[in-house]
């Protein structure tokens, strides 16, 4: 017989959140309004979309997306954009970082090198978490992004590749959670 550990089954929650293998991703209207961040540093800033993300019935995060783009014309890699998840479940933060580098790597994001230097950036930076508190990132395309949690700042990143992998992981169209991609954006309401 098997026995599993919280940590384990933790970690089997984040690595299907993160590979979106959600079998009912479902939109939530109860999510905050715009964090001052949002209307401080993206003018004409809205919310393009929302959704919940849900594995075997479990609910992991709920996911908003803001930006000053249109649904249809949105490119993470041009607009900026702030990505923010509050979640529904406790997870260890190097685990987040591992997850995330994995999920980069499946979109073809960066090289080997890079990735493992990302990787080394993003555990310094990646807290843990608890069920309730927000992950958020600005994207700044060209610039680089600043995260928050709980929407005081984290850490600030200047290197433009990693800000671009990282939103790539919901916004790329080769995600691997294509449906969080679809609600976040705004295409599928």
């Amino acid at each position: 017989m098997k026995f599993y550990t919280a940590r384990m089954i933790q970690r089997a929650l984040l690595c299907a959140a993160l590979l979106g293998l959600s079998p009912m991703a479902v939109a939530s209207d109860n999510l905050n309004p715009p964090p001052k961040q949002v209307t401080q540093t993206i003018e004409n800033a809205k919310r393009m979309g929302h959704g919940t993300l849900r594995w075997f019935g479990l609910r992991v995060y709920d996911g908003q997306l803001w930006s000053n783009a249109e649904p249809e014309g949105f490119n993470y890699k041009r607009d900026p954009a702030w990505l923010e998840l509050r979640y529904a479940r406790d997870f260890d933060g190097s685990d987040i970082a591992e997850r995330t580098i994995e999920e980069m790597e499946a979109i073809g994001a960066g090289t080997e090198v890079q990735r493992q230097g990302w990787l080394v950036k993003l555990t310094e930076i990646f807290p843990d978490v608890k069920k309730g508190h927000t992950l958020s990132a600005l994207s700044t395309p060209g610039k680089g992004m600043q995260f928050y949690r709980n929407g005081l700042p984290l850490a600030k990143i200047d290197d433009p590749e990693l800000a671009e992998a990282f939103m790539g992981i919901w916004l790329d169209p080769k995600t691997s959670a294509p449906e969080m991609r679809r609600e976040l954006i705004g295409l599928k309401r």
